[in-house]
């Protein structure tokens, strides 16, 4: 059996327009029971407001797109401190809000980030957007703050 309660929350600024909510509720973990092996996993789950470390980054290239033009992506660079801005500035999203309002890029960089002693993988991309997995467990950002703009080569629409 698997229960699953979220609670997320906002970073919101005035450069920010409407966004669509993403899910209420509240819980930290994620817990799977394997009944063959009687084995309990637990998967914590990402929050952007709580302290976290960038322990590592590469560029990366996403597969799963129709943007075929790689050559931008050498021209997409960011720092540490750009991933750690992206990160604490986004608010997570639900799927239809991210396949309605974002663009998906070749461009990606993949982070590792450990936040009480959990590591996560982010994957970013040039679109304004990332995903943070730990496991089976994922969770969608997207980032609408107009002063990170110039961190990545698309935006999400704007309405």
């Amino acid at each position: 059996m698997t229960l699953l309660l979220l609670v997320f929350h906002s970073n919101s600024d005035s450069n920010s327009y409407n966004k669509t909510p993403f899910l209420s509720g509240a819980a930290t973990t994620l817990k799977t029971d394997n009944k063959g092996a009687q084995l309990r996993k637990t998967a914590r789950l990402f929050y952007n407001y709580l302290p976290f470390k960038v322990v590592s980054f590469a560029n990366t290239l996403n597969k799963h797109t129709t943007d075929t033009d790689t050559l931008k992506c050498s021209n997409w660079t960011l720092a540490k401190q750009d991933i750690e801005k992206i990160i604490k500035n986004s608010e997570p999203i639900n799927g239809t809000t991210w396949d309605l309002g974002f663009s998906v890029s070749a461009c990606t960089k993949t982070v590792s980030v450990v936040q009480a002693r959990q590591q996560f993988k982010i994957e970013i991309n040039a679109a304004s957007f990332f995903w943070v997995s730990n496991g089976d467990t994922s969770i969608l950002f997207g980032d609408y703050k107009r002063s990170d703009r110039k961190y990545f080569l698309d935006h999400p629409n704007s309405e």
